[in-house]
């Protein structure tokens, strides 16, 4: 596992040019629907968050096994399952197969097979790595799809800029998530974000489910202030072991800055440690990759400091096993 997240710039520079050099592309597209599930789907949410600054059109995410009834003839489905068997993405193509404007992202299995028999266009990616490590292929490809359709207004000099930081950041990601994982050991980590960053909350969360093997937590400013800050008082014990990470911008909105510190003077006394992590790099997309190289990092040594394999997932599999009985 550590080698594939040494390596995300370059497997960010190859997923760039695997969505480049494709000649597939869209025309008049009025939404945009998302089928994915577990890490297959995190590049798809991402692509939704980003929709909120870099579209005009609504983007939405499926996680599910039904087509929405909002679908129509304009609606771009992106059908997206690493392994390519994904019972629920499955289910979702099934009832998509008709529809217009299709695209589909595998590496491998039945959606790989169905796609081409069908002649929907696939993007085939590389094969060998667990869904969640494959961050890159499942994300930059169809960002490239959805930028060459000018459905996503993203510059080319975002792209760079991502590279560019993942390759200046990752000795300093690897070393601070190292010493963290130290203190976050034996503690239950919450993940909060301002809203720009929530999807990359929510992958530090799934990234120390799977790889670290523990439970974890993640919410949103300001909806946390709405509801959650009223429930840091009990129970109390549990509350001190827990380790809260704030992942947020160095020149962020004023009032979301005040917001965090007065969030964190109010639960302090309730918490165990508060970690404020900011955000690198000059464009959007830059600071989105910099937050999840570091949580990458850290569910990995995390996994380490538990004495843990962060690749294998058993349960999910047991899971899977007993559902095909």
């Amino acid at each position: 596992m550590i080698e594939i997240i040494d390596d995300l710039p370059g497997e960010v520079k190859e997923a760039i040019e695997l969505g480049a050099s494709s000649n597939i592309a869209f025309k008049n597209i009025k939404k945009v629907c998302i089928a994915g599930m577990g890490g297959s789907s995190i590049g798809g949410e991402l692509l939704v968050s980003l929709s909120y600054r870099f579209s005009k059109i609504p983007f939405f995410i499926v996680r599910d096994y039904n087509l929405p009834k909002f679908v129509d003839s304009k609606t771009l489905l992106i059908i997206v399952s690493y392994s390519g068997n994904t019972e629920e993405t499955l289910s979702f193509f099934e009832q998509a197969k008709g529809s217009n404007n299709i695209l589909c992202i595998s590496s491998n299995g039945v959606l790989e097979d169905q796609a081409k028999k069908e002649k929907i266009p696939l993007l085939s990616i590389p094969k060998g790595y667990p869904p969640r490590g494959a961050i890159a292929y499942l994300f930059f490809p169809i960002l490239e799809i959805l930028r060459k359709s000018k459905i996503m207004d993203i510059k080319k000099d975002s792209l760079k800029d991502t590279i560019e930081i993942l390759e200046e950041n990752k000795d300093t990601a690897k070393t601070w998530a190292e010493e963290v994982s130290g203190r976050l050991k034996e503690k239950l980590p919450f993940i909060y974000s301002i809203y720009d960053f929530r999807t990359v909350a929510r992958r530090w969360s799934t990234q120390i489910n799977e790889n670290s093997k523990s439970l974890a937590h993640w919410a949103v400013f300001s909806e946390l202030d709405h509801n959650e800050l009223v429930g840091w008082e009990n129970p109390k014990e549990i509350l001190k072991r827990t380790f809260i990470f704030i992942l947020r911008e160095r020149d962020g909105d004023k009032r979301i800055n005040k917001r965090i510190e007065i969030t964190s003077e109010l639960i302090k006394e309730f918490s165990g440690e508060i970690v404020n992590v900011y955000a690198d790099g000059d464009s959007q997309l830059a600071k989105i990759f910099s937050l999840i190289q570091k949580g990458d990092y850290l569910a990995y040594f995390l996994a380490r400091a538990y004495k843990v394999d962060p690749l294998p997932v058993k349960r999910i599999q047991e899971l899977k096993r007993r559902l095909a009985e």
